[in-house]
């Protein structure tokens, strides 16, 4: 088996600029990363991740790819020892200033909406006067002049002015307009298709019901009938594929379009930030409620977490990983990565957004451009159970607030196989319950029996380390005393209802409680004691105890010692399970990832640390 080491950076990071962070790590206190090259399992794996393997698409075929979320908080570290170098820089025998700058500009690499650059000029408009060539020109629209601050008073409806200009391409050359109005009467179509051509004359492809009829024969517009066997996301697929403009808008719930709705300002987002494929805007509904739309996205261990909010924003517009709102897309996006057919309503657009953000594309929203909506997206439990069932999440803690759990079997997770699993994966939660389960039926035996045991080997780690069973161990390990056997024989009445069951491994000493998908260890030593024999007198009848995913379970006398003296260095990192690595796992190191993308890769995760696993959405 080979070790390799590797610096796991999206595609568009290039060799040389590699050997540029491979310098700057050992001035950032960076970290090196490990990836244990490992034969293929033939055991079976869950089906929620053979199901996925169709939709990841990662940037390239790279064998190294390293996860979105993983990159931020990677350019996190790295822009707080820049800012830190930063104060120095300049100083007279402090530190060279190209230093921040490098680092700067690995940042904006590794997270392009963190710009820590410094530019001359980096705004969205330029000033009276100012040239033109100090800042980029966008190809397909004219760019902003800010008139100041006193411009138009009171009301401030302008201010941020386009220029006129001759070196662009006509505005219907520039976008498609996408309407999905399968949901709105005859008399909303023919409104908004009215609207629209007051202000552009760019084409338009409308989605309709086989009964809305459209009043007028514009010019560049394209009707297509929603028929019964076909879902939204199939025929919107459809829409996109007659697009011949480089830039769509889908006009998401529109009640009305007018000079608020600026397509302009969202296609001068998508030429001025390469890194930008989406950008949308606010949305007003008929109610007069506002909402900017932006959301934050996170999976991680089989749970994912939306909030709307952003951290960062560029040329007044808000980073983003999800849209509530109308937004315009690059077409060629929308071609890569389809919606997902079989799909329709507001979860449709959630599991395309999850595409784009997994795929590494950003996304902006604008909030000066207004949309008019009939209703916000109102996504109820049975929506959330599809996301649950297309992205293998087990609990989804929804924008409004609600909080969806979901079982295991309903969004396709099964704890079969499980050493398949954590050769690459987390152990799903459901699975991690059931052996903690166990776990508790033995300890509720030994209490009523007054049998004495205690945590050892992998499972005494566990507890020192998570305060529960490791997301990477499927098994479990106890001690017992000798003495105790017969006692713990007679557990096998008991298992049967569990349903679990006794193999005798060596008699008098070593069995295994085989429960489904999971074996516990029970082994006692010759000299017929626990470490209890270690505690002072007056607590050798006083176990020591541990919180073990809510209850207290007996551990070594002293487990953290137990622990440093049986694993041996670096304990308290982590390394992967001894049958998924042939027992050469090395701390802090995990296998290569079977599906990349997966938001449950064991190596989208830290070497060391409980955090990230226990409270996997808390920011640091």
């Amino acid at each position: 088996m080979s070790i390799r080491r590797r610096f796991c950076f999206s595609s568009r990071i290039y060799m040389t600029q590699r050997k540029t962070v491979a310098m700057l790590v050992l001035v950032a206190t960076f970290f090196l990363f490990f990836f244990i090259e490992v034969k293929e399992t033939d055991l079976g794996i869950m089906e929620g991740f053979i199901r996925l393997r169709q939709r990841f698409k990662p940037w390239s075929s790279d064998v190294c790819i390293m996860a979105v979320d993983q990159r931020r908080r990677l350019a996190a570290t790295i822009a707080d020892v820049q800012r830190e170098i930063n104060k120095l820089a300049g100083i007279e025998n402090a530190i060279d200033a190209k230093w921040a700058l490098k680092l700067a500009a690995v940042v904006e690499e590794l997270d392009p909406r963190m710009n820590l650059s410094q530019k001359s000029w980096d705004f969205s408009a330029k000033l009276p006067d100012m040239k033109t060539e100090i800042i980029q020109a966008p190809q397909h629209v004219c760019q902003e002049l800010y008139l100041g601050s006193q411009y138009d008073m009171p009301f401030k409806q302008h201010g941020m002015d386009t220029e006129n200009c001759t070196h662009i391409p006509h505005f219907k050359k520039v976008v498609t307009a996408v309407l999905p109005a399968m949901n709105w009467n005859s008399d909303t179509v023919n409104l908004i298709l009215d609207n629209i051509r007051e202000l552009y004359s760019i084409p338009i492809i409308a989605i309709v019901q086989k009964g809305n009829s459209i009043q007028k024969n514009y010019e560049g517009l394209t009707v297509i009938k929603l028929t019964k066997d076909k879902d939204d996301g199939t025929i919107i697929n459809e829409a996109i594929e007659q697009v011949r403009t480089p830039f769509t808008f889908l006009g998401l719930s529109l009640a009305q379009f007018n000079n608020q709705t600026s397509l302009e300002r969202l296609v001068r987002m998508l030429d001025e930030l390469k890194h930008v494929k989406v950008a949308g805007g606010a949305a007003r509904d008929t109610r007069g409620h506002w909402t900017h739309g932006c959301l934050q996205q996170r999976m991680a261990n089989y749970q994912a977490y939306y909030t709307e909010g952003y951290y960062y924003s560029k040329y007044e517009c808000m980073y983003c990983d999800d849209l509530l709102t109308p937004f315009a897309a690059s077409t060629q996006l929308l071609r890569n990565i389809s919606f997902t057919s079989g799909l329709s309503g507001p979860v449709l657009y959630r599991d395309w957004f999850a595409k784009v953000r997994n795929s590494g594309y950003l996304t902006v929203t604008c909030p000066d451009v207004m949309f008019y909506v009939n209703n916000h997206p109102l996504m109820l439990k049975q929506d959330w159970t599809k996301m649950g069932k297309l992205w293998v999440l087990e609990k989804i803690r929804a924008y409004d607030g609600q909080t969806f759990v979901f079982p295991c079997e309903l969004v396709g997770i099964s704890c079969q196989y499980p050493l398949a699993i954590i050769n690459s994966f987390l152990l799903p939660p459901c699975c991690i319950t059931t052996i903690e389960k166990y776990m508790g039926y033995i300890a509720d035996y030994g209490e009523k029996y007054n049998l004495t045991y205690e945590l050892q080997a992998g499972s005494a780690l566990a507890a020192v380390k998570m305060g529960g069973q490791m997301p990477w161990d499927y098994d479990a390990d106890i001690v017992y005393k000798c003495k105790d056997y017969n006692k713990w024989m007679e557990f096998a009445d008991i298992l049967k209802d569990i349903p679990c069951s006794i193999k005798v491994i060596t008699k008098h000493r070593y069995f295994e409680i085989v429960c489904p998908n999971v074996f516990i260890d029970m082994i006692c030593y010759n000299y017929n004691s626990t470490s209890q024999i270690y505690l002072p007198p007056e607590y050798k009848n006083i176990p020591t105890v541990v919180n073990y995913s809510g209850r207290y379970l007996a551990v070594s006398a002293n487990p953290g010692l137990y622990s440093r003296n049986r694993m041996g260095l670096e304990d308290l990192k982590h390394a992967g399970h001894w049958r998924t690595s042939d027992g050469n796992g090395i701390p802090g190191v995990w296998n290569d990832c079977e599906y990349p993308n997966h938001h449950s890769c064991l190596n989208h995760y830290p070497g060391e640390g409980n955090l990230p696993f226990l409270k996997p959405f808390l920011r640091l």
